[in-house]
């Protein structure tokens, strides 16, 4: 099948997820990680615009810190990229073991190092879309930005562990659940 003249969408119809927030999350992450790119911000590991943010509202940048104030010079060339600058309402920018499209480790970063208090930057001014439904119809000019740091600080001199289950103790507890009459 063909269409001499294909008819494609060019922006998100309808609640998330449908095929055009999928297109929409794909080349909006592709063209932010270039940004970034080109921007030369070093250490960018992964970049994910989730299709369940319509493909356009909300980032998460995974980078290898390099020195302090790394994760937050990310979050702001996010919004300062090609991408970014236009409708994006909130960047999360997590450590490197975390990859950017990993909602659940993405969520268990904002739970254990994200502290709301110093890991927030709220900007008060930012370019919206008339395709932003949280704002009234008549105000789609101006919208707020959360810049979210999930990241552990890069000067912290002693940083936390992770601390795992240790695996033969998994697998006897495991393999010995039935005896413990739970």
């Amino acid at each position: 099948m063909h269409r001499d003249r294909p008819i494609l969408w060019s922006t998100t119809v309808g609640k998330p997820i449908t095929d055009t927030h999928m297109v929409q999350s794909l080349n909006r992450t592709a063209t932010l990680w270039t940004d970034l790119e080109t921007m030369r911000v070093p250490g960018i590991k992964s970049v994910f615009i989730p299709p369940n943010s319509t493909g356009r509202f909300w980032a998460v940048v995974s980078v290898e810190q390099k020195y302090p104030g790394h994760s937050n010079h990310v979050a702001n060339a996010v919004i300062s990229s090609t991408t970014g600058h236009y409708g994006l309402k909130g960047v999360i920018v997590v450590d490197s073991d975390i990859r950017a499209d990993d909602w659940d480790k993405v969520m268990w970063a904002m739970s254990v190092r994200y502290n709301p208090a110093t890991d927030t930057q709220i900007i008060t001014r930012g370019r919206s879309t008339p395709l932003d439904p949280s704002l009234p119809i008549n105000a789609r000019e101006i919208v707020g930005r959360l810049l979210i740091d999930a990241c552990i600080p890069f000067e912290w001199e002693r940083k936390p562990i992770e601390i795992e289950l240790d695996e033969d103790v998994a697998s006897t507890v495991r393999d010995r659940w039935s005896e413990y009459g739970f």
